[in-house]
């Protein structure tokens, strides 16, 4: 029902009304946070929606404001306004410049009641936020008595995980003057939706009956995203199919997990001013960016109604409330409901949210709400009824709701066949370990039962959901079967597949080991002191001669060949078990390292031997390498060096062959070779005549062979230029000097020797 509004000239009076009269008493302040249990998220707003907490929402409207707000009531713009937050901890944020308007459809109203407002903090100032929000909404609670359906009914969506806004309560003024307590419910836009998807577009419902048909395509509003409504289009289209055709296209642009739980909680919750039932109301689309939609529930007042003709059916039948439209229930429940497979998964999420309402207590949460905003607020509301057992008596109705709903549900799922539950067992199929059968019937209705078989046939006495292994067992396929049933209908029966029993002290044969040559293989099981077994080896399944242990190391005659034990276990009360393991095949061996070195003087000349244990069998090659170079012709274990080698590494490349093995190469550590040393370093001499005009011969004596001689002349121990024969010519520069005579001795790959004679007597003329 639209309100009727004030007259421009009464908006004025009113303004200044509120701009000068306070209440009577003093305005309740803010309530301090006594848990934070049930604040949800990360984001920085996670602290501010704590349903336990009343913070102070302060809005202070210039008169061009006030009055067009008050003489147009429906008007969309956003009017100037400052408020200033004090949040439950007492700190205060004052925005200035936000935008303020008024919202709701039966419950809006103009400044002289209790108005729902909705405030835009980004409105005309960029990028404004209070704790990363740049929107709050304000419902007023006019059409909840109790001033918790609303807080209640949000928590129970969220807890199904239905993309749903969070919520506090605000002591509200304007002007100064007190209107009251409101539920201060997060704003759906695309800040909210960052918590819950990555969102392309959000549509809002703008009339009744605004169903995803054709006929119904009007009455979406864009809330976010571009001018594209491909998506929304799309999601429509839907609607043009029925059964399997319907439940394959709807899925391409629903989420239908989460809209079959919006619409499991809607129905629960009987909130007949929602989507689901005969309003299609109070909801948005949003749509992700892979083209999903989910559906966002909005305006929780309706729910939890008191009156036995709202509460809705659980497959949507029956005459609507209030008699209201067409009578005709959202398309995707109709849809639902007639595609059997759909309607298995609605009634599983109505168990569910039956479930989730009794693991949350809700009636316990209302509870520790009324204690917060009972006697504190609702006794001081001037604009909305302040009678707190009225309050009360709104608020006590939730502690009758929940059984009856769950007694209503109890009775429509004893209308309904059982189904076969889910079973899964657990355990070890072996002697003496206990099987455990785990059954899940999501139907709270139906009973369980079991029945364990042994190949088929039942075991008696064993028809609970544990059953432990006997000797009867051993050799055996052990299953069972359980029994899902209900009154007045036929049972629901699923099997588990059968596992066959084994002795656990006569495991099968198996072999463990690398499965190479000249590697040990070893068989399993082991000898005990109350198990025998013998063992039997077989190559390509033909015993081999003496391999009866427990172990066997494969030969060169085994490479490439099937490799397998046969084992006969016996045991003190069991029957002989044999059996053979499974073959393996025998690969190349690894030839062992040797230990490798290089003994002898690593100079000139000298003879360096190459040091290896080689394995017995195994052959070995040698090549004698300079700085990673083989060396021509030196394979041998010796190796004389030469002048080529001198200020070089060598080392010795190693090749390892084996029949049955992989070939192994191995480097010795290097040496560096030095150079060698001449042995003769015999003494210079010189003859001849120590004047001016005379020739000196240089006596050199007795070198190594194959040396290199060169000859200096030196005078007072400085060389002469130019001399360096074996004789030398005295000249005048020679006179009262005394001359000598130097040898240099050099040989590919050996130090070079420098012998000088002793110097002459001064020359004279």
């Amino acid at each position: 029902m639209r309100a009727r509004y004030l007259k421009p000239i009464v908006a004025l009076v009113l303004f200044a009304t509120l701009g000068s009269v306070q209440s009577a008493s003093a305005s309740p302040g803010v309530s301090g946070i006594s848990t934070t249990a049930y604040n949800e998220g990360t984001d920085k707003a996670a602290v501010f929606y704590n349903p336990l907490v009343v913070s102070g929402i302060n809005l202070t409207l210039p008169p061009a404001s006030f009055n067009e707000l008050n003489n147009n009531p429906g008007t969309t713009v956003y009017q100037t306004a400052s408020v200033t937050i004090t949040t439950a901890d007492g700190v205060t944020t004052t925005l200035n410049n936000i935008g303020v308007r008024l919202k709701g459809q039966a419950t809006r109203t103009n400044l002289y009641g209790k108005a729902p407002m909705k405030l835009k903090f980004d409105a005309f100032v960029p990028d404004q936020k209070f704790l990363g929000l740049t929107r709050m909404t304000l419902n007023s609670m006019v059409q909840d008595p109790s001033f918790v359906h609303e807080d209640s009914a949000y928590r129970l969506y969220r807890a199904m995980g239905i993309t749903a806004p969070r919520t506090t309560y605000s002591w509200v003024k304007v002007n100064g003057a007190d209107f009251g307590l409101y539920m201060n419910v997060e704003s759906v836009d695309s800040q909210m939706l960052k918590r819950w998807m990555t969102v392309r577009h959000l549509y809002s419902s703008n009339c009744y009956l605004a169903d995803i048909t054709p006929s119904q395509s009007g009455c979406y509003d864009t809330n976010y995203g571009d001018d594209d409504r491909s998506d929304l289009r799309a999601a429509i289209a839907t609607s043009n199919f029925d059964g399997a055709d319907w439940w394959r296209e709807i899925n391409k642009v629903a989420d239908m997990n989460a809209v079959i739980n919006l619409m499991a909680t809607d129905i629960y919750t009987s909130n007949w001013d929602g989507y689901t039932d005969v309003v299609q109301n109070n909801y948005y689309l949003a749509f992700d960016t892979a083209g999903k939609f989910r559906i966002i529930p909005w305006g929780q007042d309706g729910a939890f109604p008191m009156d036995p003709s709202a509460q809705l059916d659980w497959l949507g039948r029956g005459p609507a409330f209030r008699n209201f439209g067409n009578q005709q229930r959202s398309v995707i429940l109709r849809k639902c409901v007639a595609y059997a497979p759909c309607t298995a998964l609605l009634i599983k999420a109505q168990v569910k949210v039956k479930e989730k309402a009794e693991e949350l207590d809700m009636p316990g949460f209302k509870n520790k709400i009324a204690a917060v905003i009972n006697t504190a607020y609702i006794t001081q509301e001037t604009r909305a009824n302040s009678d707190i057992w009225s309050a009360k008596y709104w608020q006590n109705w939730l502690d009758t709701f929940f059984p009856m709903r769950t007694a209503a549900l109890t009775d429509f799922l004893k209308t309904r066949a059982p189904e076969a539950a889910d079973l899964t067992v657990t355990g070890e199929p072996k002697l003496g370990s206990t099987l455990t059968a785990n059954a899940i019937s999501w139907d709270f209705t139906s009973t369980l039962s079991y029945q364990w078989l042994r190949d088929g046939a039942n075991i008696p006495n064993s028809s609970t959901n544990n059953y432990t292994l006997t000797e009867t067992d051993m050799g055996k396929n052990i299953s069972v079967r359980v029994t899902t049933s209900k009154a007045n209908f036929s049972s629901a029966f699923v099997s588990s597949t059968p596992v066959f029993v084994t002795n656990p002290n006569a495991l099968a044969a198996a072999i463990a080991g690398s499965g190479t040559v000249g590697s040990t293989l070893t068989a399993t099981p082991s000898e005990s002191a109350s198990v025998q077994v013998r063992y039997q080896w077989l190559r390509a399944g033909k015993a081999i001669s003496g391999a009866i242990t427990s172990t066997y190391t494969p030969t060169s005659l085994d490479y490439l060949k099937a490799i397998s034990v046969t084992t006969t276990v016996t045991q003190n009360g069991f029957s002989v078990t044999t059996s053979t393991s499974p073959a393996v095949v025998i690969q190349a061996g690894t030839i062992p390292k040797p230990d490798l070195g290089i003994a002898g003087s690593p100079v000139m000349a000298q003879t360096l031997l190459l040091t290896a244990n080689i394995p017995y069998g195994t052959k070995a090659t040698y090549q004698w390498v300079n700085e990673g170079v083989a060396i021509p012709s030196s394979t041998r274990s010796s190796y004389v060096l030469r002048s080529t080698d001198v200020g070089k590494n060598i080392t010795v490349r190693v090749t390892l062959t084996k029949t049955a093995y992989n070939p192994l190469v191995l480097f010795t550590d290097s040496v560096l070779v030095g150079p060698g040393t001449q042995t003769k370093k015999p003494t210079v001499t010189v003859t001849g005549s120590t004047r001016v005009a005379k020739t000196l011969t240089g006596v050199t004596g007795s070198w190594d062979t194959s040396v290199k001689l060169t000859y200096q002349w030196l005078r007072d121990g400085q060389p002469i230029a130019g001399s360096i024969a074996k004789t030398y010519k005295l000249t005048t520069n020679d006179l009262n000097r005394a001359i000598s005579f130097r040898v240099t001795s050099t040989k590919a790959g050996y130090t070079t020797v420098v012998t000088t004679s002793a110097p002459t007597a001064l020359i004279t003329n």
